[in-house]
């Protein structure tokens, strides 16, 4: 397998690895498919953990947990599951959720304020990165929902709630806050595959 990511020096280019074929490579320890994947991914990682936690050094450690979490399980990764991208996107937000909920546990153990509704809006994913296509995609699809399923989508992905927090939150029944939830998927899942 051929895991070039950079040009070769002749006029033809050497072929670039999929994210699966690297995923592949790493799950059986391939360290130059390990860092072929870092450098194809961190940037847009990295964004993801920033527009979550809003603190550049706490992006920074969870990008490393995230990538110590890819070189681990790597093999578990299941291509007709979901697209690999995503697969390692939620490894990123599945840590700066965890992230959150800590801070969130230990602000209410300590008797701090709660965080202000304005602190509770979702980050405009094109923000992150102007030049990302997929920010960009997912806030146009974001934007097409009704705004109940946009907000739970916002507060469950961008900020970590689960859906008891959410029901609690807005007072609203937990069934119906997991079907907003659940119908806002799928809409934005199938406007993303449009």
């Amino acid at each position: 397998m051929n895991l070039a990511t950079q040009p070769s020096s002749s006029t033809e280019s050497a072929p670039t690895a999929s994210l699966e074929d690297l995923l592949a490579a790493t799950a059986s320890g391939d360290r130059q498919a390990f860092a072929a994947l870092y450098r194809l991914t961190h940037r847009r990682f990295y964004a993801i953990a920033l527009a979550l936690t809003r603190q550049p050094e706490v992006a920074e450690d969870i990008l490393q947990e995230s990538y110590l979490a890819i070189w681990r399980t790597a093999g578990q990764y299941q291509a007709g599951r979901a697209p690999a991208l995503v697969w390692l996107m939620a490894i990123v937000r599945h840590r700066a959720i965890e992230f959150l909920r800590q801070r969130r546990r230990r602000a209410l153990e300590t008797g701090a304020e709660p965080l202000a509704e304005e602190a509770l809006q979702a980050p405009d994913p094109q923000a992150l990165d102007s030049m990302d296509p997929i920010a960009h995609a997912i806030q146009e699809c974001l934007r097409r929902l009704p705004s109940d399923q946009a907000r739970m989508i916002g507060l469950a992905f961008f900020h970590g709630f689960s859906h008891e927090e959410l029901a609690t939150r807005l007072q609203t029944p937990l069934g119906t806050v997991k079907s907003w939830v659940r119908r806002g998927l799928l809409q934005l899942k199938g406007c993303l595959e449009t």
